[in-house]
């Protein structure tokens, strides 16, 4: 394979995937010898074969695209003529398509975005083992309705992209089920998607579950208040149906917060369960189990984590990191160790009050080195004002003082399988970094965060709306200019130099 060529393109409006761009090799700003190229898009939303003119129309390429959009209802389309063969989400990190003789990128998007080209030519052998590849990702939906929301006929509700909460919106929806494809206007709507919804502010119970398009037919299940409804499979032209009674007193409208996970079938968990009262067998989604596709590596220094056969790898290394040395995922602050992160959205605005159990099953691979740090503790972003105006990281970590200990291990296994479950075993207890005004510790043994312990219910006592949240909390201990999920798993800290290697096998929420 060629060495690689990057271009940058910046696109100051929306893309219509229809033209090709107005640009020629000499438009372009050169850099690094050559090989790092950028333009602005003058018109168009179109690549040609010869990636503008600066490799052989005839040969095949790789090409793998990123953008600064997470939009979901943004694409990328390979076309051969008029018809697109592969389609992709811009959005969810780089993705590599194959581009032949003839073939044209487009790119669809509704708003300004950036996208970069990474181009290599490949040899016969290499386009012979090459595979196209779309990570999996999450869309969220928020309504909201003044009088709550009915499933009876075709919801005709107008979304919008609202690019601050990475998330489709529309108010005073209500009259029918929402559309799949209103969420997914893609071509490729075939591969389907895991649906969950999540109904709050309604005087009563809610109801939710798929429907047919074409007969209305649904087998609508009653919702817990404010809590996620199991995982139901939806695809193509499926509706997804919520009934509400109108708003609670106090609740100016009734939200329903939609979520579709795209993943296939052998990245969520299905156990088979039997129904006591006829003896079936009946397939069920256990509820919580955090879906291995909605994870994301977010690791500090000489720390990382990587998808296996046996779930998501978290490693560090046992050397003193370089922190915030260019293109070196440093820390925030000054920390030289070694932090191993591994992040989700799947608990994205969920209010604090509604976390109420947390479990991970893991593996130790470095048992001859296990150090308090080297297994797995948690962190969780809250937005204690629910405003964003005062963010906190909540932690629950093991301690070696026993009032502390917010994580318990129980073992899986024998004594030299090294596998255990742990749990968050404190209930509604935490600790915050850098403690939290206004609210006294349950628990206080001594100067320092570490050794003070809240209770969530006093916490939402002095904060009613505080939330986990996916932002920027500016801290010393994360990565420098990340934004960071509502929660993640960690191995490490910023002083951490020892090797420890973690295999996660599942993780789960509230269930």
């Amino acid at each position: 394979m060629a060495e690689a060529m990057t271009i940058r393109l910046t696109a100051l409006g929306a893309l219509s995937g229809a033209g090709l761009i107005a640009l020629g090799r000499e438009a372009f700003t050169s850099a690094a010898s050559g090989r790092f190229l950028s333009a602005t898009i003058p018109a168009g939303s179109r690549v040609a074969a010869d990636i503008f003119g600066f490799f052989g129309a005839g040969g095949v390429k790789a090409v793998t695209v990123s953008a600064t959009t997470h939009n979901p209802r943004d694409v990328l389309r390979v076309y051969v003529g008029a018809t697109a063969r592969t389609e992709l989400r811009l959005g969810g990190g780089p993705q590599t398509v194959v581009l032949g003789p003839g073939e044209e990128l487009a790119f669809v998007t509704e708003a300004a975005t950036v996208i970069q080209l990474v181009v290599n030519e490949l040899a016969e052998a290499e386009q012979a083992a090459r595979v196209e590849d779309s990570p999996s990702a999450s869309v969220r939906v928020r309504l909201t309705s003044g009088v709550g929301f009915t499933s009876a006929g075709v919801m005709g509700v107008a979304l919008s992209w609202s690019a601050a909460e990475r998330r489709l919106e529309a108010s005073n929806a209500g009259a029918g089920s929402l559309p799949l494809d209103a969420v997914d206007p893609r071509d490729s709507r075939f591969a389907g998607y895991w649906w969950r919804v999540r109904v709050s502010g309604c005087d009563g119970t809610a109801y939710a579950g798929p429907a047919n398009r074409a007969t209305g037919d649904a087998a609508l299940e009653a919702l817990a208040p404010g809590q996620w409804s199991r995982l139901w499979r939806v695809s193509h032209d499926d509706l997804l149906a919520v009934q509400s009674p109108g708003t609670r007193t106090g609740c100016p409208t009734v939200i329903a917060e939609h979520e579709l996970l795209a993943v296939d079938s052998s990245a969520i968990a299905i156990t088979a369960t039997t129904d006591s009262t006829t003896g079936s067998s009946l397939v069920a989604q256990p509820g919580g189990v955090i879906p291995w596709a909605a994870w994301t590596n977010l690791s500090v220094n000489a720390a990382g984590a990587t998808r296996s056969e046996e779930g998501w790898e978290l490693w560090t290394h046992a050397i003193t990191g370089n922190p915030n040395a260019a293109g070196n995922k440093g820390f925030h602050g000054s920390g030289a160790g070694n932090k191993a992160m591994l992040g989700t959205d799947f608990v994205d605005g969920m209010p604090l009050g509604d976390l109420s159990s947390l479990s991970i099953r893991y593996a130790v691979r470095t048992a001859g080195n296990d150090h308090i740090l080297g297994r797995p503790y948690v962190n969780l972003l809250i937005d204690v004002n629910g405003d964003g105006s005062l963010y906190k990281i909540g932690v629950l970590d093991a301690a070696t003082n026993p009032l502390l200990n917010l994580l318990g291990d129980v073992a899986d296994a024998g004594p030299t399988d090294h596998e255990y479950t742990r749990s968050w075993v404190g209930g509604g207890k935490l600790k915050i970094v850098a403690e939290l005004a206004g609210v006294t510790p349950a628990v206080d043994e001594g100067p320092g965060w570490l050794n003070k312990v809240f209770l969530i219910p006093d916490v939402l006592a002095q904060y009613p709306d505080a939330k986990l949240v996916r932002a920027f909390p500016a801290d010393n201990g994360l990565p420098a200019d990340l934004t960071m999920p509502p929660l993640w798993l960690v191995i490490g800290d910023s002083n951490y130099t020892r090797y420890s290697r973690v295999i996660l096998r599942e993780v789960r929420v509230n269930g």
